[in-house]
């Protein structure tokens, strides 16, 4: 009998955490779908990957302690994996992204979301990373956890992140007074 009972706790327990894990999937798929277009993937790549990702956090759900950092590093492997090594580069990043792409029924996007993607697109790979972790609300010490990298690297691509993002803008400014 106590082996019966001792069955029926674990897959009790194994439901309530199975019945957790829909309520995080449910309030961090989009923003893991952003997160991911905010790397550079298509909508539709997007949506996969973070399909993907959610599976690897479901079969490790019981021993991750942060799912949405877990479920970003995941997404950003699979991610990687798929735009292959040999198109790591900046070029390569670049190409594969197109505004049209990004153009989806299940997240939709304001004219400045528009403008802060296409900001995005024109940084290097690493900084573009960063910026996504940023966006999603993650501190430079979080980042640098999440990616194995140390902290003092997250904060120089952030910071270079930001000066180019900066840069942009006052060059767009610029641009628009001068054709008004």
């Amino acid at each position: 009998m106590s082996n019966q009972t001792d069955e029926f706790n674990e897959f009790t327990a194994l439901f309530e955490r199975t019945d957790s894990f829909d309520d995080y999937y449910r309030s961090d798929l989009t923003t893991l779908i952003r997160f991911l277009m905010h790397l550079g993937a298509s909508s539709e790549d997007a949506q996969e990957i973070a399909q993907e990702a959610m599976m690897a956090v479901l079969k490790t759900w019981r021993c991750v302690d942060e799912p949405q950092a877990y479920a970003r590093a995941a997404a950003k492997t699979i991610f990687m994996r798929r735009i292959g090594k040999a198109k790591r580069d900046q070029d390569a990043a670049k190409r594969a992204w197109t505004p049209e792409q990004h153009r989806s029924p299940f997240v939709s996007f304001a004219a400045e979301a528009e403008s802060v993607m296409q900001m995005l697109r024109m940084l290097p790979p690493e900084q573009r990373e960063v910026m996504a972790w940023t966006i999603d609300g993650y501190t430079p010490s979080q980042i640098a956890k999440a990616t194995n990298q140390n902290a003092a690297t997250v904060r120089s691509h952030l910071r270079h992140a930001r000066a180019s993002m900066k840069n942009h803008l006052a060059r767009h400014r610029n641009t628009t007074r001068e054709e008004e």
